[in-house]
């Protein structure tokens, strides 16, 4: 199985990041839908996110389908159903999309594309979210000494904000 940081940019995001659009935001009411959906899925056991700022998260993946999901003490506070990522407005800006985006990409093979999706748009902000998750994982990978890829290193030195951190 491919991890994250052994793709390319393209490769884990798919060609769907050439055009993002705000038209592709999760609108609160279609994530209001989807956490009713899930309100019925069976999960795998779920495991914590990490310490300090994180330490009430935990990540399960649905035992079927391609979902990953962020939980609090209230319940599912984000999600990646499918090629929908959304976190609730009073959990964002805390650094949770990196964690859930890379837990959603590793139980797909590498890739945050579902099975079957050729593309998937992003908007804006999904977008950059996708970019910083990606770019996590080379530089956790880059300083642990993993082989990292020469395309994605090379991709990785393309961008100077993700090589002065390397």
């Amino acid at each position: 199985m491919t991890a994250p940081w052994q793709n390319t940019f393209l490769a884990f995001a798919g060609p769907g990041i050439e055009h993002p659009s705000d038209t592709l935001r999760v609108s609160e009411g279609e994530a209001a839908k989807i956490i009713a959906e899930l309100a019925t899925t069976t999960w795998a056991p779920a495991l914590p996110i990490g310490n300090e700022r994180h330490q009430q998260y935990m990540i399960a993946h649905a035992q079927a389908g391609c979902v990953t999901a962020l939980f609090s003490a209230d319940g599912i506070v984000g999600f990646y159903a499918g090629s929908y990522l959304w976190i609730a407005p009073a959990h964002r800006r805390r650094g949770l999309s990196t964690p859930l985006i890379l837990a959603a990409a590793e139980q797909r093979g590498g890739t945050v594309v579902p099975p079957g999706v050729v593309a998937q748009g992003f908007s804006p902000a999904g977008l950059i979210a996708h970019r910083s998750a990606h770019q996590h994982a080379v530089l956790t990978a880059i300083a642990a000494g993993w082989p990292v890829p020469p395309a994605v290193i090379a991709e990785c030195r393309q961008n100077p904000r993700c090589w002065a951190e390397a």
